[in-house]
């Protein structure tokens, strides 16, 4: 979609109070990851190597036990989705 599709959509939600709404209800139902959590293609741009690289390496490290995957609904393109993230498990207590 190019940038000017964007700015049709920006300037219709400030001037339709309806879609303005369902947007502002939709961003609101979006979450937040918790810290640590990545997308795959943020990773790969955190380890500076290719994103099907870092999906390789993120399922090693799951096998690992050293990342996790939670899926989180997030707002990408004005569009509420659910992608995976990948950070690390939970701490475990000592005995």
């Amino acid at each position: 979609m190019s940038k000017k599709g964007t700015k049709l959509l920006y300037s219709r939600t400030v001037s339709e109070p309806i879609l303005r709404a369902v947007l502002a209800d939709i961003n609101k139902s979006a979450q937040t990851p918790d810290k640590g959590f990545l997308t795959r293609e943020q990773w790969a741009k955190l380890w500076k190597i290719a994103p099907n690289n870092s999906e390789r390496y993120i399922r090693h490290a799951m096998k690992m036990g050293k990342l996790e995957q939670r899926d989180y609904r997030v707002v990408t393109k004005t569009r509420l989705r659910k992608m995976a993230h990948f950070g690390p498990p939970p701490k475990r207590k000592a005995p």
